[in-house]
């Protein structure tokens, strides 16, 4: 399942729950996660909230709950059931903050029976979108601020009518806040990266965006796999270009048994996450990088020699020459071309002078676009080709590898 029109969202309860959420909060302006039934006034509730949770900061390390309580002490019903929403809206689409745990924040305030129940409103299931890490938690103040002012902003909008103009408003939003600085300004401004930006861009346009909370697991995951979508320089958009990827690769991975898990959080998958999780220096990125280039053309379908094409295996794979690398194998007689490393007629790689990875449909291939090196030397020549095109040049890199006698 592969293309997003095919895929209905709303079966899991986190999108549902944010439309219900969008509908009942902005547009009718009632509270979703408590009973009452009053019309709220968010402009008022909004900027009571500021006074309270923002004029009276609090940046001990005194319990969260605790500074609320207190921040909170004399603030009005209503600022109080506008906050009680806003705290429910960030903990509710994330799968490890407890069903109980989320109900508790409305409860600071209000009695068993003023707060709604049920697995509905409160659930940590694969209901929700994500599983966020010690930052999306510790944060817990700048995430609140942050969603805050998206909340206020889109509140205060007055051609915000339906859900559907509410969401489009809030990936907008959501979208300038990460990548135009512009949280940093007007009310609730922050000056921390929050992932709550992340959630809501999600939950507004699934099929637009990934359900990726962590800002650096979006900077691993571009830069790991940027030799994927190399062909595409115009793409600047980070949010773009993990798409483009996730197009390019999704179909040489199995689903594992469970399409759904697959198709909602890819890049989490048992057999990517590992390429790219904890990759957070350049260096390793770029060993990551290279090493599932190498991986992939080593474990290329056999084909003809129009390489490069992609064909259905448990997942997709892309196609070589069986032919071809044992000609070129036997041509180089075994043997690395740049530093003359034999062993055994084994070990060898058969390098393509166009790399394989970079093709986007099948294209012929012939004994003179291929050469045999050693992995140390093959490794190094997909590491300067990542620098210059010229490395495509036979001569160009046989000159930089070729060992230099002293």
């Amino acid at each position: 399942m592969s293309k997003n029109e095919n895929f209905d969202w709303t079966r899991f309860r986190a999108y549902r729950v944010f439309d219900e959420f969008l509908q009942s909060f902005i547009i009718d302006r009632k509270s979703y996660v408590t009973r009452h039934r009053q019309r709220l006034d968010l402009e008022a509730g909004f900027k009571e909230i500021r006074l309270c949770f923002v004029d009276k900061f609090d940046d001990s390390n005194a319990d969260f709950t605790k500074k609320i309580e207190s921040q909170f002490k004399d603030a009005s019903e209503n600022s109080k059931i506008v906050f009680a929403n806003v705290e429910y809206l960030w903990a509710m689409p994330m799968n490890n903050i407890g069903a109980d745990k989320k109900r508790s924040y409305a409860r600071r305030w209000f009695n068993e029976s003023e707060v709604v129940i049920g697995e509905r409103y409160f659930f940590n299931s694969r209901d929700g979108i994500a599983n966020p890490g010690q930052w999306y938690l510790l944060n817990k103040y700048w995430e609140l601020n942050a969603l805050l002012r998206v909340l206020s902003l889109v509140a205060s909008d007055q051609e915000i009518v339906d859900t559907t103009s509410a969401k489009s408003r809030i990936a907008k939003l959501s979208y300038s806040a990460i990548y135009d600085g512009a949280a940093k300004e007007g009310c609730f401004a922050v000056k921390n990266v929050c992932g709550v930006h992340s959630a809501l861009l999600h939950l507004a346009a699934p099929d637009s965006y990934e359900s990726i909370i962590s800002e650096s697991h979006k900077q691993q995951i571009t830069k790991v796999f940027e030799h994927v979508i190399s062909d595409e320089p115009k793409v600047v958009c980070r949010e773009k270009k993990i798409r483009l990827i996730r197009k390019r690769l999704y179909e040489e991975y199995s689903d594992e048994g469970d399409p759904d898990s697959k198709y909602r959080w890819f890049f989490y998958h048992n057999r990517v996450k590992p390429l790219w999780i904890d990759k957070k220096k350049k260096f390793q990125q770029m060993t990551s990088s290279i090493d599932d280039e190498i991986h992939r053309e080593q474990v290329a379908q056999d084909g003809s020699d129009e390489e490069g094409a992609k064909v259905a295996t448990s997942g997709y794979r892309i196609t070589r020459s069986a032919k071809l690398v044992a000609d070129t194998k036997m041509r180089d007689n075994f043997t690395c071309v740049a530093c003359k490393f034999t062993f055994k007629k084994q070990i060898v790689h058969v390098h393509h002078l166009d790399p394989l990875s970079e093709r986007q449909s099948s294209k012929k291939t012939t004994l003179e676009d291929l050469v045999t090196l050693c992995p140390n030397c093959h490794y190094i020549a997909h590491f300067w080709l990542r620098k210059s095109n010229q490395y495509k040049n036979l001569e160009v890199l046989l000159r930089k590898l070729k060992p230099k006698r002293s």
